[in-house]
């Protein structure tokens, strides 16, 4: 890193940040701001580490290019044989719903880490178990009550563990290429790209002065410390030409459909290309490319009830395939926006289930 960017005795996990007190008291819960502090530098690992997910994502890619070149097929990557799992749907949901957490997400993913290090990658319960989390656990919804100061604090706790989710995802993917649960995982990454964007608009809109008060009367050093977070990835975003939020959203967008061709590309069987074809038709549909958009959703198959889009995908398709050159932008925004409204009626349920809201954290 360069020196100008941290204090003299700062390590660029912690930039130099200490505490004297690592609690902000906020309204209904005191927030733990050790691990934000002790990883303020990287936070945002799909912006400051982009490494971690082009090792997710690049190795069978660069295998194929190679062997493309050399007129060769690539043999099988023959990974140890591990046992299948064997569970009840009741039984993986249970394990889904103890990997439920409205704040501290890389703990409670500690079962499921260890059943997918020891069990077969392609056959048995172990897809279907990464699948439910992905959905269920991948996204919540996040809404602020009378001060950000909540918001802001839960958003960057979370984005605090994305480096540990990356690295699991990371090892898993080049360790099980050509698997049903390597596709899981990387929808799962698709969910954090997702994620680490929104908390990183969140730091970036914040006005401290204005909405932070209560951080700053709770805990002055805190608050200090956000303002001298938020410099930092401002600097980090300006240096990557990434300072407007057009260009920010941007790069995220092309990360994610990165990561959904990967899918496409690798995943076995057709296993969940729908999914990903209507994720990355969803992601041009609202940059404008709706003719780009057009093409990923024309290539949808016939849709899988087990699915996460399985309902908008045979809409979709059904739209495509009936329309010889343009599709109505009205019906399209109709499907897309309930999808949405779906999306928000399970979260909410789910945040029932566990005692939440959408502004309670």
């Amino acid at each position: 890193m360069p020196a100008e960017d941290l204090t003299p005795t700062a390590r660029v996990d912690d930039l130099g940040l200490h505490l004297e007190s690592l609690t902000v008291p906020l309204p209904g819960f005191d927030f733990d701001a050790g691990k934000v502090i002790a990883r303020a530098g990287s936070l945002f690992p799909f912006v400051t580490r982009r490494s971690f997910v082009d090792h997710a994502v690049g190795r069978s890619r660069t295998t194929r290019a190679r062997l493309a070149w050399a007129g060769l097929e690539a043999a099988p990557e023959m990974p140890p044989i591990a046992p299948e799992l064997v569970l009840s749907d009741a039984s993986i949901q249970k394990i889904v719903d103890a990997a439920w957490s409205r704040r501290e997400r890389w703990s409670a993913f500690h079962r499921i880490e260890s059943l997918a290090n020891r069990y077969d990658a392609d056959a048995g319960s172990l897809p279907p178990l990464l699948r439910l989390y992905e959905v269920q656990n991948g996204l919540q919804p996040y809404a602020d009550q009378t001060a950000r100061d909540p918001r802001l604090w839960v958003e960057l706790g979370l984005a605090a563990d994305h480096a540990d989710f990356l690295d699991f995802i990371s090892r898993f993917s080049v360790s099980h290429p050509g698997t049903k649960a390597r596709v899981d995982v990387l929808f799962l990454l698709d969910k954090i790209a997702q994620a680490s964007f929104d908390a990183l608009v969140t730091l970036l809109d914040v006005v401290p002065d204005e909405d932070l008060q209560w951080t700053r009367q709770q805990n002055a050093q805190a608050f200090d410390a956000i303002l001298g977070i938020q410099r930092y990835y401002v600097l980090q975003l300006q240096k990557r030409d990434l300072g407007s939020r057009r260009a920010l959203a941007a790069y995220y967008d092309d990360l994610r459909l990165r990561i959904l061709e990967e899918i496409v590309e690798t995943t076995p069987g057709g296993y969940r290309t729908n999914d990903a074809r209507y994720l990355a038709g969803e992601i041009l549909w609202k940059q404008g490319n709706t003719r780009e958009a057009a093409t990923a959703w024309a290539r949808l198959a016939e849709p899988d009830a087990r699915d996460e889009f399985a309902a908008e995908c045979s809409e979709l398709k059904t739209i495509v395939e009936a329309s010889a050159s343009r599709i109505d932008p009205l019906v399209v925004d109709r499907i897309l926006r309930a999808e949405r409204g779906r999306w928000l009626s399970m979260s909410a349920t789910r945040l029932h289930q566990f005692g939440y809201h959408f502004d309670t954290y």
